[in-house]
This record gives structure tokens, C-alpha cells and sequence, in this order.
């Protein structure tokens, strides 16, 4: 059931992002840009983190 779940949510990042969630991406490419909210829902895009260092953590609440 995990592993069905968790297909539905890569199959829904998947949607929202058209063009660049299926694009082929190498070592040393550019990530594509995107815009995500924080805790307090305020979108914040890739491009304002340029140069430094991102990390990225999604998780599932039960």
C-alpha cells in the first residue's frame, strides 16, 4: 500500500510539473526552477536559493 501511495505522489509531482519533471537531467545540470511553500504557505522559488546549497525534505504525515 506504501509503494502505491507513494507512486500516486510521484505521479502527481509528475503533473504539476509538465516538460520538466520527465526531462533527462545530468550531473552538473541546472535544476529546473520551481516554487514551493513553507510551513506558513508563503511560495518561495528555487531561483532565490542561486549559488547556495538546498536541501529538499518530503515527507507524509499518517
Amino acid at each position: 500500500m506504501k509503494a502505491r501511495t507513494l507512486f500516486a505522489g510521484l505521479l502527481m509531482l509528475a503533473a504539476l510539473l509538465p516538460g520538466t519533471a520527465l526531462a533527462v537531467l545530468n550531473v552538473g545540470d541546472q535544476a529546473p526552477d520551481f516554487d514551493i511553500p513553507d510551513t506558513a504557505w508563503v511560495n518561495h522559488h528555487l531561483t532565490e536559493w542561486r549559488g547556495k546549497v538546498v536541501l529538499l525534505q518530503f515527507w507524509q504525515q499518517f
